[in-house]
């Protein structure tokens, strides 16, 4: 009867697992207790990396990498130049130009119908940038586009006069070596990652030239050429935005030329997806990176809870509640 009785108490006391959470002594809370903790911490650690990510370096004030452009109409409100003053001489290179826009826009300066420099239009709905002159009247005026490359109505122009300084009374640009850089793309768009390449052409002054580029991440790069013509430059961004390029040269007798320049930096760093190709199904990178921590804690979960009640039985063999 006694042993019947024990039989029976073993069969109804059996640790018969049902995956639910009970208040006995077959659990061991204390190992559940760590794994919720070691599962909070390493969560908060995996968001708080993602989100970490420094930004680009230098990119231009209140500008956005662009993901996609859907199409519109084109600017419709004119740029200001507000600084230099109609009419103005001045005796230096290169000078400020700098006026009112509308936000976002991008803004090409042009003297005399040439190329001059190129920025963007602010968040505040301003714009500023250096540019360099011919001898005698420059007549700038600015010309606002879009992302799509539309052009929008020119400013009102303005007429700047450049004095020369002259070298014993006849300098080289008297002379007709006066230093310019010019360029045919005045905005260009890439992605992180994908290599750039940026052309220049020098005309006038006397070689060799010295040129370097800004390239508005806080990288530069150093060139020389011996003769006039053209000049390339390549450049890996890292991150998503609108960056100033400045562009500086100089010549044997210490002429130096001046162009400022966009690269507008395509979209994110990291996809957040990306498509296998052909007939194959969306990825998400990041998705391994931020669940494993997830899949690791459930698997020490369900090993602890199991380990408790193992300990416990051989506890109770032990103390000879249980037959060994």
């Amino acid at each position: 009867m006694q042993e019947g009785t024990r039989t029976g108490w073993l069969q109804l006391t059996a640790p018969h697992h049902t995956g639910r959470l009970r208040p006995h002594h077959h659990t061991s809370y204390a190992g559940l207790a760590f794994l919720l903790l070691l599962c909070g911490v390493l969560l908060a650690s995996v968001s708080l990396t993602a989100s970490a990510a420094p930004p680009a370096v230098n990119p231009q004030s209140g500008s956005v990498g662009l993901t996609g452009t859907v199409p519109g109409p084109p600017p419709s409100q004119a740029a200001v130049i507000t600084t230099p003053q109609n009419g103005q001489h001045t005796s230096s290179i290169p000078i400020t130009v700098a006026g009112l826009c509308t936000a976002n826009d991008f803004i090409t300066i042009l003297k005399n119908n040439v190329f001059a420099g190129s920025t963007t239009c602010t968040a505040d709905g301003t714009f500023s940038l250096q540019a360099d002159l011919f001898d005698g009247i420059n007549h700038l005026i600015a010309r606002t586009s879009d992302a799509l490359g539309q052009y929008g109505p020119d400013s009102a122009g303005v007429d700047v006069t450049y004095d020369a300084p002259s070298l014993n009374g006849q300098g080289n640009i008297a002379l007709g070596k006066q230093l310019f850089l010019i360029t045919d793309t005045t905005v260009m768009a890439t992605s992180p990652g994908i290599a750039l390449t940026r052309s220049v052409t020098i005309v006038g002054g006397i070689g060799p030239y010295a040129i370097s580029w800004d390239w508005g991440d806080g990288q530069t790069s150093l060139q020389s050429q011996a003769i006039e013509g053209r000049i390339n430059a390549t450049h890996t961004y890292e991150r998503a935005g609108n960056y100033r390029v400045i562009v500086r040269a100089s010549d044997s007798t210490g002429n130096t030329a001046y162009l400022q320049l966009v690269t507008v930096v395509n979209g994110p760093v990291t996809p957040v997806g990306s498509s296998t190709g052909q007939g194959g199904s969306g990825a998400l990178p990041g998705a391994l990176v931020t669940a494993w921590p997830i899949y690791l804690v459930a698997v020490f979960m369900v090993a602890f809870f199991w380990l408790g009640q193992i300990v416990q039985m051989v506890r109770l063999r032990r103390q000879g509640k249980i037959p060994a």
